[in-house]
């Protein structure tokens, strides 16, 4: 039972009834607004709701005089009393009796609490997508970690979930790789400015010249006298022209091993994506049959484009967009931005009802196109929502670790993963909200005290599995009134637990669970503290080992939905 959905459920029911036509003309805000929420204080409640303060406009009555009119209609069964306090709150009491059933549920349910059943809602979840030039850093780590935490949470509301990784294997990045390849395999002397660098091109560079005949590459003097990003696309250039068999096998070796190289180190974190999209998979704007192809004929299929100086254009402005956006240049070649909407149309055919992207807070200026195009093809039940996450600084001994620096050296993912492993990295990653830059002290991760929430945490979850592998647990035990007139917020965060998982994925907000992770714990930190759980009294020891395991499972439940591996001993 789902307290809070009854609770909600009743009050809308009663407000139906007696204000049925004000009712059935209240907005989906307003609707919304109609909810009870868990109280803090003893002295008001377990539930509380302010529904009568929002409502007193579109209801023309007092919002005491709404409160008091519903009040009688909430009594039932599993409520002690129902009061109104002050202007027009609604304070909902249940009975001891209530509170022992609810906890004897999770005890009941120790895989399952907290989740919905399924609801044939498609959710495709597009996150990290890094390009393939390189090893992840800390920053594709938050990005990664917050879209696995992500998809856990729709997975649990009973969304049919889709983790998908959008490989950026075409492009001039590639062809950076592929010279930068090249050239530490087979070229003497270059200057390295504008290449790829570090110790995994050098490694990569051995790998593919066992693999292939030898050559030699001499650079063009001259090139020595442009500017950087011109002397680049020269080399680039020049090396595809004058080894095209090298050149293809380069780039298909680079992006094939950099892919694996991701594939590990998201793998030690244990995010696993169901699907990899290549961007080289679009195919040509003129291939009939192709991604490109398709997209640009639904955009024009809707008279959404118009023609301009020789390029096709887009007009976004309709859709939102600041400006409208050129798709096909002049020269006939598609833009990133068409790649982008080929790639989008694809998942729309694909019928996903929502598309989440979780993108690094650097394309925040790329959102209102994207939108815009998403909202032009997609039908009248899609929804694409673009969720942007900060930068991660790092400190350790008091100083900012440097995360990269020119030469191709930097802190990658899998070195903080071999200094801490993967969990408390995750928890940490997922405690403030993503769209806020994170100060990650490394040296406080470490720390084994309550001033690490991740240990306190986890230690929390640690310490009931102890004092339960001493005891036995009936499955039905019996709380006595006494702990549970005690224990209110603990217990009131227990049998919440499934309105607020609810509640955090519709706000997506996995720093939310972490939170009240934080709280759970510290509250039955407390709780141990003020009472001894294992008791020569049969029924006291009953009553709080039921406490104890509900607990345990919910702190169990939250942390796998979080990715993080809940411990047993430490």
């Amino acid at each position: 039972m789902n307290i809070v959905k009854q609770l909600d459920s009743n009050l809308h029911a009663a407000l139906s009834k007696n204000y049925q036509d004000a009712y059935q003309n209240l907005d989906k805000d307003s609707l919304d607004g109609i909810c009870f929420e868990a109280g803090t204080n003893p002295e008001h409640g377990d539930f509380s709701s302010s529904f009568a303060l929002k409502l007193s406009k579109q209801l023309k009555k007092n919002p005491r005089e709404i409160a008091e009119s519903i009040k009688t209609s909430l009594q039932n069964e599993v409520i002690a009393k129902v009061e109104v306090l002050g202007p027009g709150f609604l304070n909902v009491f249940l009975t001891p009796n209530t509170k022992a059933a609810l906890l004897n549920e999770i005890i009941a349910n120790p895989e399952t609490y907290g989740a919905e059943s399924s609801n044939n809602k498609r959710v495709l979840v597009e996150f990290v997508s890094s390009n393939p030039t390189g090893p992840l850093h800390v920053g594709h780590g938050r990005g990664a970690i917050l879209g696995n935490a992500l998809a856990n949470l729709f997975k649990n509301s009973g969304c049919d979930v889709t983790k998908e990784y959008y490989v950026n294997d075409a492009g001039r990045q590639i062809s950076i790789l592929s010279a930068s390849v090249l050239l530490n395999a087979f070229c003497s002397k270059f200057e390295s400015e504008g290449t790829y660098e570090g110790e995994y091109i050098k490694s990569l560079s051995k790998s593919f010249k066992e693999t292939v005949s030898s050559i030699a590459i001499d650079l063009d003097d001259k090139l020595d006298q442009l500017e950087k990003d011109q002397r680049l696309d020269k080399i680039i250039e020049q090396l595809s022209n004058d080894f095209p068999d090298h050149w293809e096998k380069a780039k298909n070796f680079s992006v094939d091993e950099i892919i694996q190289l991701i594939k590990s180190d998201l793998k030690n974190f244990n995010v696993i994506h169901d699907e990899w999209f290549f961007e080289s998979s679009v195919g040509k704007i003129d291939e009939i049959g192709s991604h490109l192809n398709n997209g640009l004929s639904a955009m024009r299929g809707k008279k959404l484009t118009f023609k301009k100086d020789g390029a096709t254009w887009f007009r976004s402005t309709n859709f939102g967009d600041d400006k409208n956006r050129v798709l096909v240049r002049d020269n006939g070649e598609p833009t990133y931005f068409m790649t982008d909407i080929a790639y989008h149309n694809n998942k729309i055919k694909r019928g996903y009802d929502l598309c989440v992207n979780i993108f690094g807070a650097d394309h925040h200026g790329y959102v209102s196109r994207l939108s815009s195009a998403f909202n032009a093809l997609k039908s009248d039940s899609q929804k694409l929502e673009v969720i942007l996450y900060q930068l991660v600084n790092l400190y350790e001994d008091g100083k900012q670790k440097q995360m990269s620096t020119r030469r191709g050296e930097f802190y990658s993912l899998k070195d903080l993963y071999e200094e801490l492993g993967s969990d408390a990295i995750k928890f940490f990653f997922l405690e403030k909200k993503s769209d806020h830059t994170m100060d990650f002290d490394i040296n406080m991760a470490k720390e084994a005290n309550k001033n690490n929430p991740y240990f306190y945490t986890q230690y929390a979850h640690v310490r009931c599995a102890s004092i339960l592998s001493k005891a036995k647990l009936g499955k039905t035990p019996k709380i006595l009134d006494e702990d549970i007139n005690n224990n209110f917020n603990l217990i009131n965060n227990l049998i919440n637990f499934p309105s607020l998982l609810k509640n955090y994925t519709k706000e997506r907000s996995p720093h939310s669970l972490v939170h009240y992770l934080k709280e759970v714990s510290s509250l039955y930190h407390s709780f141990y503290e003020n009472f001894s759980v294992l008791s020569d009294d049969s029924s006291i020891q009953e009553s709080r080992l039921a406490l104890t395991k509900a607990t345990q499972i919910v702190i169990n439940r939250g942390l796998l939905i979080l990715g993080v591996k809940p411990l047993k001993e430490m």
